[in-house]
Formats: structure tokens, C-alpha cells, sequence
């Protein structure tokens, strides 16, 4: 299951009230899903969290200006959003691979095809639990008819449509894993 919450005045939330509000997502989650109290929910030497005594159960978080969002999976499983902004030369040369940079350079929207490049890395750094310390050039995706492809066999990837202001990316460490529209929560706090 994804939970997104859809922060409307973000600006006036503190990093307290911010972290108190992803807590309160993942208790969510946890409780509706599995029933399990979020006093379970510990973190890794790496940041990434995960469930004591609950290894069959994977959890992952993002944030982003105006975004919160958890994902909870029977597999391994990351998750990325970020707000739609212009590229950044930097981000663009650290994570783009030699073939994904030919495509990229004949690619009308760079802006756009950069935030879902780096959310896609992103998600599966943090389903391997290695988050940003993976070395993102070394995953290749291309945008197909058929959606993402990618030389990453054992993964799956999507993209999530919430609204125009965000790329949102999962990944799930299982082929077999498919997501449907009915796994998503969607809450807006004004």
C-alpha cells in the first residue's frame, strides 16, 4: 500500500510537525494494514527504516516540498517524490549513465526526465536500503511504449500520477509485484 499526504501549507509546518506527520502516516499504514503499533518501527545505520521482529514486512518514506509518503510492501520496496523543478547540471552528471545520457540529450522535456531518473534511482536505493549512497550510474532505465525499462531485472518500477506537481516513483524488489490504482491512500491537509 502507498500513503501520500498532500501538504497545502507546508511553509507553515515546522520539521517537528513535519516528522510528527510522516509518524502519523506510517502509524497509519501499520495499524490499517497489518495492525502492528508504529513503536516497532526502527532505523537502520543508513536511515532507512524498518519493522522489528517484522522482517516480512518493508517500509519506505519520502518528502518533498508539499509531499509525505510511505510505502509498506511484503517485499522489498522504495519510494520517491520530488517537486517539479528546473534540472540541476550536477544531479544530472551524477546519476545519468552513459546510454541513459544519449536518450536524455534527445529528449524534449530534460527537466521532467531528469526528476524521473533521479526518483527512479532513488526508489531502488532505498529498496536495496543503501539509499543515495548507491552509485546511481550504475541502473539504466529508458521510457518505452510500454513504460519503464530498465537493465535491472529482479525490480519493478511505476510512476504514480497523483497530481501535476510531483514525480513519484516506486520500486518493488519482486518481479512478481504489480501495483493497482486501489493500493493508493490520498490525503490533503490544508
Amino acid at each position: 500500500m502507498i500513503y501520500l499526504l498532500r501538504l497545502l501549507e507546508e511553509e507553515k509546518k515546522s520539521p517537528e510537525e513535519l516528522k510528527d506527520l510522516k509518524k502519523r502516516l506510517i502509524s497509519f499504514g501499520l495499524q490499517r494494514e497489518y495492525g502492528l503499533p508504529i513503536k516497532d518501527v526502527e532505523a537502520s545505520s543508513t536511515g532507512s527504516l524498518y519493522l522489528r521482529n517484522h522482517e516480512e514486512i518493508h517500509l519506505s518514506t519520502t518528502q518533498t516540498k508539499g509531499l509525505l509518503g510511505v510505502s509498506l510492501s511484503s517485499c522489498p520496496v522504495g519510494i520517491d517524490a520530488e517537486y517539479r523543478r528546473p534540472r540541476d547540471l550536477f544531479v544530472e552528471k551524477r546519476i545519468l549513465g552513459e546510454k541513459e545520457d544519449y536518450w536524455y540529450q534527445r529528449m524534449q522535456n530534460k527537466d521532467e526526465a531528469l526528476l524521473k531518473y533521479f526518483t527512479l534511482k532513488e526508489a531502488y536505493g532505498k529498496a536495496l536500503g543503501t539509499g543515495l549512497s548507491y552509485d546511481f550510474r550504475n541502473t539504466g532505465f529508458y521510457f518505452g511504449e510500454n513504460g519503464i525499462e530498465s537493465d535491472l531485472k529482479e525490480a519493478q518500477f511505476y510512476f504514480l500520477d497523483y497530481c501535476e506537481e510531483f514525480i513519484i516513483s516506486v520500486c518493488f524488489l519482486c518481479r512478481k509485484r504489480r501495483l493497482n490504482s486501489l493500493e493508493i491512500v490520498k490525503f490533503i491537509l490544508s
